[in-house]
């Protein structure tokens, strides 16, 4: 159980939120494995999908596409990070965005619906949920203000403070679309950092 890459994220949770969460084990259980060639998706913008994905292996892109189809790249996730679309978790709810694999990679599925239930059931499962949901306002926070207050190259530069493994990983198209900027000009900036 604790070699799935959910487990380990929620025993991280309990430790970050002084949590002890029940019925672990029976979540665990529930646990599927969905293998991803490069390129393909784990779900499209507007399908249905009340699921958290946690990386096993791999590395991800969740975007936008414009109505002229031009990708915006909202975030990354590679191995012991965890993605989902929360809009997908409400009845009806159709995703925003969607998840495509940059490289092979092999991903943890559950169904959101079962997270819900334990939250009804158990207080530390609330409060684990609603500590997740904060975290993930912190992350959307930062690329909120990133977007707003920095130039594409001050962002490359926090990127390779932060997370330099991953800009050695992802290909130069999707970092420069991360940024929004063209790969020529991604190009100009890596030269001028250098």
């Amino acid at each position: 159980m604790e070699h799935l890459t959910l487990v380990r994220a929620l025993r991280r949770l309990e430790q970050a939120a002084g949590l002890q969460l029940p019925e672990v084990e029976q979540l665990a259980a529930s646990v599927q494995l969905l293998q991803l060639r490069e390129r393909e998706f784990a779900f499209h913008e507007g399908d249905a999908c009340p699921r958290l994905f946690a990386v096993r292996t791999g590395l991800l892109k969740q975007f936008y596409t414009t109505a002229d189809g031009k990708e915006w790249i909202k975030s990354f996730t590679v191995e012991d990070e965890l993605f989902a679309c929360p809009i997908g978790f409400q009845p009806g709810g159709r995703t925003s965005f969607g998840a495509a694999a940059l490289e092979a990679s092999v991903l943890e599925v559950i169904d959101w619906r079962l997270l819900d239930d334990l939250g009804e059931r158990h207080l530390a499962w609330q409060k684990a949920i609603r500590f997740g949901f904060q975290a993930l306002t912190q992350l959307k926070m930062v690329r909120e203000r990133d977007l707003l207050m920095y130039s594409p190259e001050q962002m490359y530069q926090h990127l390779l403070e932060r997370r330099a493994g991953l800009v050695q990983r992802v290909p130069q198209k999707e970092l420069a679309a991360y940024l929004g900027v063209t790969p020529v000009g991604l190009n100009r900036i890596a030269r001028r950092l250098e």
